[in-house]
């Protein structure tokens, strides 16, 4: 496939509907999902325009430019329209906020595809929904192909009543808007099926492409003095086991399962053993009054957030990575690990199990089961001998499949797919 997939051979010209990129707006999983699609989509000859909210952080902004390729233009817009005492991305401030953005978002770029600026709209998350709703109405619209992705779909997955009533509008938005799209992403395999299930989407309309990793930037992040103070910082060099687990510290990451499942395994385990986990959340305090009663204290450590040169570091330091997550999506932390070649005892939700084969790499448990994830570690730790064989396993994994370049490439030969093919015909 040529890297410029129109006939006449110029670049295709893509718009991307995004609210958050990664340094604007944060470093979780989306805002990197976003900045490492523009980008590799930008080496790869793509002129693309990002849609984001706007940002007030001068310093982030500086940094945008310089990390990535000059056909990448930047178009911010006002997100925040609650009162200063509602924050802007709680439940509330959120449906207050996203159908606007959403809406006046899509009014834009409708505009600029009627005035022939692109070739591929791309959406991120509900920010297809506005554009949707406009294109559904425009014969001409229409003829430029619509990509959606709709991501994790936590509004989905929670096991919250209250949250789940308070969602409601947010998989409103969701369903309609990917099911007005040509072709909707399925980030794994293993979810594609969610898509029709969840956002009543067309089956026939569902194309799987993976989230990825950059694993030249992750590995490029590791620094060998880093190494030595963050063992000397946590005290490592003493320990006979380290395990690791990284996330937000929320209900929905199970971590209060895992300190259940290593309680069952106090016995079993060396006598040095550790346990990091790295991140914050309102789950700290509950957590950290769990390990105490576990009689845990003295192998666990609340790491806090790290920077990233830090977190990369230090999974060159430990020999198991645990993610005993709930519900999830595709999983970004399940990819670090494997970049840097660690066996995985995982849960068996979202996109894990595309990642993560048992005896292979590591162990899928059942979300939320202590029993079976203790079972899984048991298994896992009975068969040390072949952890650096699964790391090499994992990163076979990351660098065939959910490599940034190879997904980017996968995004592109899919925008030619959709140019070649006649409006009336893309199913």
């Amino acid at each position: 496939m040529s890297l410029n997939p129109l006939r006449d051979g110029r670049p295709v010209r893509v718009a991307m509907l995004a609210r958050v990129v990664f340094p604007l707006h944060g470093y979780g999983g989306i805002e990197r999902h976003v900045f490492h699609l523009v980008t590799h989509l930008t080496k790869l000859g793509a002129v693309v325009t990002l849609y984001v909210q706007t940002t007030t952080d001068s310093q982030a902004a500086a940094q945008l430019p310089t990390a990535v390729a000059d056909q990448l233009e930047v178009i911010q817009l006002r997100y925040d329209y609650t009162t200063p005492l509602l924050p802007p991305n709680s439940i509330l401030g959120r449906q207050l906020n996203y159908p606007w953005y959403t809406w006046q978002l899509g009014r834009m770029v409708a505009a600029a595809v009627r005035r022939d600026r692109y070739d591929i709209v791309h959406s991120q998350g509900l920010c297809a929904t506005g554009y949707g709703a406009i294109r559904v109405r425009d014969p001409l619209l229409r003829r430029v192909p619509f990509v959606a992705n709709p991501h994790g779909m936590e509004e989905f997955r929670t096991p919250d009543w209250r949250k789940w009533l308070a969602y409601a509008p947010f998989r409103t938005l969701y369903a309609y808007g990917h099911r007005c799209a040509d072709r909707a992403i399925a980030t794994d395999a293993c979810t594609q099926t969610d898509l029709p299930l969840y956002l009543g989407v067309d089956p026939r309309r569902v194309v799987v492409i993976p989230s990825a990793i950059d694993v030249d930037e992750c590995l490029g992040l590791v620094r060998p003095a880093l190494r030595v103070a963050l063992r000397a910082r946590f005290g490592l060099d003493q320990a006979d086991l380290i395990l690791l687990s990284v996330g937000r510290l929320e209900r929905n990451k199970g971590f209060h399962v895992l300190v259940d499942a290593l309680a069952r395994l106090q016995a079993e385990l060396p006598p040095r053993w550790r346990w990091l986990l790295v991140g914050n959340g309102k789950e700290r305090a509950t957590l950290e009054a769990q390990v105490q009663q576990a009689g845990l204290a003295a192998h666990v450590t609340f790491v806090g957030r790290l920077a990233d040169d830090e977190l990369h570091s230090l999974y060159e330091e430990v020999e198991l990575v645990i993610h005993p997550t709930l519900y999830e999506g595709s999983s970004l932390v399940t990819l670090e690990g494997m970049v840097h070649r660690k066996p995985l005892v995982a849960s068996a939700a979202g996109g894990i199990p595309d990642k993560v084969f048992a005896g292979r790499n590591g162990y899928l448990a059942r979300p939320g089961d202590v029993d079976d994830l203790a079972a899984k570690l048991r298994l896992a730790l009975a068969q040390r001998a072949h952890w650096p064989a699964w790391g090499e396993a994992s990163v076979q994994l990351v660098t065939s499949t959910f490599h940034w370049p190879v997904v980017a490439r996968k995004t592109l030969d899919l925008y030619a797919n959709l140019l070649s093919t006649p409006d009336d015909f893309r199913f």
